[in-house]
């Protein structure tokens, strides 16, 4: 990501922001980035997962492993 760095004389800035006191009169650094834009969010319908897992390792693993109603016991020595 790219961005910019500069000093500058803290009186530069007072047209754009307000600066706290203790940044009155001095030197400051700026450094700029852009902003991350808002985008709208990937969203997948299942169409496109079931296409997307076909002959997948994924799919291979499906049932692989058997569910169980066994509840775990409490280990005792």
């Amino acid at each position: 990501m790219e961005f910019v760095r500069k000093i500058v004389d803290s009186s530069v800035l007072d047209q754009v922001l307000t600066l706290p006191r203790s940044l009155l009169n001095r030197e400051v650094e700026i450094l700029v980035f852009p902003v991350k834009e808002k985008g709208k969010k990937t969203s997948i319908g299942r169409e496109k997962i079931n296409e997307l897992m076909e002959g997948s390792v994924t799919q291979s693993l499906i049932g692989a492993v058997p569910r169980s109603d066994i509840t775990p016991r409490k280990f005792v020595p």
